[in-house]
């Protein structure tokens, strides 16, 4: 390596950057991971979803990093890493009305099967974060913490990095996961204004303790797990509320709950000169029962106040440089797919890099895979969030446009948890790579065709309800007629049924899916279910009995 003190820098050490350099320091690439902060440090994005935890079994097992696999899920996390976190039953979803006590009536849920790793969780990210960057630079990472890069200047045979202490760096290519502020973003000047994507939303957040579980301040609603099991969402007409508890299970040494209000920005913009605390204190005396459930709180960390939290770039790779997800744009926290999206462009990012390093080819080109994943998983996500925002608006659309996210999540974690099942039963290593082989990569289902109109037109629906072509109850009936009317969607999801409350995603849930998948399901997509589940079931002892929390 003659002539380069690193053969990649990596801006940012959080998740993204920690994850990617575990991998390549243990496959003995040169790595320094630079940081303008230290470790460990608060930072967001906490609650898990399937997506996520099996592309980092994925990651562990292709690139055999079982660190990785320690931070896939809640039991590996307890045993290696942390007893913060806590755990995730369920996506539940509260509807407030201005005023009123909370009709019990209006709620949805979507359980999350145990089997055969989980429950999710609800990661401490400074836990998680602070490990994953430890064991990277045992696996010899150079760590350079407090590190603030100002200038990074590219020649045709190596980029140079040079720190606010003067020090230069010269490395054959940069990795930027430093997030919204990305150190390329600003010297290419890639960022675009405005932000192209629909989705206008701010946020306050922090975390908090005293925060009491939803179940011991409402009358029950019927739902198949308790509120205070998973990630709970107030949701209300312009925006929604995170309530991600940490100390939900009888292990838990961690009283802290993490807490964001989102806001949309067409209807609550940011007044100058009113403080995050008294925006928190004017919410609660709007709704009655979240109230109640913040009575006795009180936060832990000063109120953080954003503004617009979408950010776009022009395009996200170049020649000896690359942008991942976060440092490439943002949507919202809303379902909680941002650590996905993250491991989704690491999983499709590292096999090319590795290539790049062995043969010296670094060109823009080589990478425009990346740059398309990056903004496709940007621009789907922006019509999932846009739309909940408009159905927030009317209960019945909400319950509606629910069903759009059960059906994308449904379909998105099929091919990963298919790859992850079939790679344990045959060992075979090129499974890895046709988990990259779609025709709309980045997409909630990249192998289907005729999936990509369908979800264009669930989108319009909600723009027409937007600007006033569309009332409410008439987008519920077209939306009911668009997915009842699919016939390649998995019947098992019910879809039609726009105004069911409880979404199942219990293991009884998952074998009806896998029984449609061998049977049913388009061929483009039954690779994904070639897998034997009764002999899974056999190798790990049965569908689990829930985990006593």
């Amino acid at each position: 390596m003659s002539g380069y003190d690193y053969s990649v820098a990596i801006l940012g050490s959080g998740i993204a950057g920690s994850t990617l350099a575990n991998i390549l320091a243990r496959h003995g690439h040169s790595v320094v991971l630079v940081d303008s902060g230290t470790h460990p440090r608060f930072a967001l994005g906490e609650s898990t979803i399937g997506e996520t935890t099996y592309l980092l079994k994925l990651l562990a097992e292709r690139f055999d990093v079982p660190e990785l696999g320690h931070v896939s899920s809640f039991a590996g996390v307890r045993s290696h890493v942390t007893s913060a976190c806590g755990v995730k039953r369920n996506f539940g979803f509260v509807y407030q009305r201005d005023g009123l006590v909370q009709d019990p009536e209006e709620v949805t849920q979507c359980s999350v099967s145990e089997f055969p790793n989980g429950p999710e969780m609800h990661m401490h990210r400074q836990d998680i974060d602070s490990y994953l960057f430890y064991t990277a630079v045992r696996y010899g990472a150079e760590p350079r913490q407090r590190t603030k890069v100002e200038r990074v200047d590219f020649t045709a045979d190596a980029a140079t990095l040079t720190t606010s202490t003067g020090e230069t760096i010269r490395v054959r290519y940069v990795v930027d996961a430093s997030g919204r502020n990305s150190v390329l973003a600003s010297a290419f000047g890639l960022r675009e204004e405005p932000c192209r994507f629909r989705t206008s939303s701010r946020t306050l957040f922090t975390h908090m303790v005293g925060v009491l579980p939803f179940d011991d301040v409402t009358t029950p609603s019927g739902q198949p797990t308790r509120w205070h099991q998973g990630t709970l969402h107030h949701i209300f007409d312009g925006g929604w509320l995170w309530v991600i508890p940490f100390d939900n299970h009888r292990h838990a040494t961690n009283p802290l709950c993490s807490v964001g209000l989102n806001l949309d920005t067409k209807r609550f913009p940011r007044q100058p000169g009113r403080s995050a605390e008294q925006e928190w204190a004017d919410f609660l005396d709007r709704f009655p029962s979240v109230a109640r459930q913040f009575a006795e709180a009180r936060p832990a960390w000063d109120w953080v106040a954003t503004g617009r939290t979408q950010y776009s770039s022009t395009h996200t790779v170049g020649d000896r440089w690359a942008m991942m997800s976060h440092a490439a744009g943002a949507i919202d926290a809303l379902f909680s797919r941002g650590m996905a999206n993250t491991m989704q462009v690491i999983y499709a990012f590292v096999p090319t890099l590795m290539t790049a390093l062995a043969d010296d080819d670094f060109s823009a080109e080589r990478f425009r895979h990346i740059d398309t994943l990056n903004q496709t998983v940007l621009a789907v996500n922006d019509k999932l969030v846009h739309g909940s925002y408009v159905s927030f608006r009317d209960f019945d659309l909400w319950r509606a446009w629910s069903k759009v996210w059960f059906m994308s999540w449904n379909l998105g974690i099929a091919r990963i948890v298919g790859t992850h099942f079939s790679y344990l039963e045959t060992g075979d290593h090129k499974l890895f790579d046709q988990l990259l082989d779609s025709p709309f990569p980045g997409t909630f289902c990249p192998d289907l065709p005729e999936f990509q109109p369908l979800f264009e037109s669930l989108s319009a629906v909600m723009v027409d309800v937007e600007e006033g072509r569309l009332s409410p109850a008439a987008a519920v009936d077209r939306l009911a007629h668009l997915l009842g009317g699919a016939p390649f969607l998995p019947a098992p999801l019910q879809l039609g049924d726009v105004l069911r409350r409880w979404h199942d995603g219990s293991f009884e849930a998952q074998r009806r899916m896998y029984e449609w998948g061998r049977t049913s399901a388009p061929p483009s997509m039954r690779r994904w279910y070639a897998y034997d589940l009764d002999n899974l079931l056999a190798r790990t002892g049965g569908a689990p009995e829930p985990v006593s929390l």
